[in-house]
């Protein structure tokens, strides 16, 4: 949940730092390609950010085994 979480807040931050003009240093590399190639990247860290923390929270429910024993 923590992971899903900074990915998250990373990628908030991220991108509203590069909207203003700056960025954070270590995450440059994504600006290299292109303009929307960072952004896209952006947009899926906090998507992926979101998913991973709703996961951790709420786990897939286990099925129960119908089948009869013989």
């Amino acid at each position: 949940m923590i992971l899903g979480f900074v990915l998250f807040i990373l990628g908030v931050l991220s991108l509203v730092l590069i909207l203003v003009g700056a960025n954070f240093t270590y995450l440059a590399w994504m600006d290299k390609p292109g303009s929307p190639r960072g952004i896209l990247i952006r947009i899926f860290m906090i998507g992926g950010g979101l998913i991973m923390s709703y996961m951790a929270l709420n786990p897939p429910e286990q099925e129960e085994d119908t089948t009869p024993d013989r």
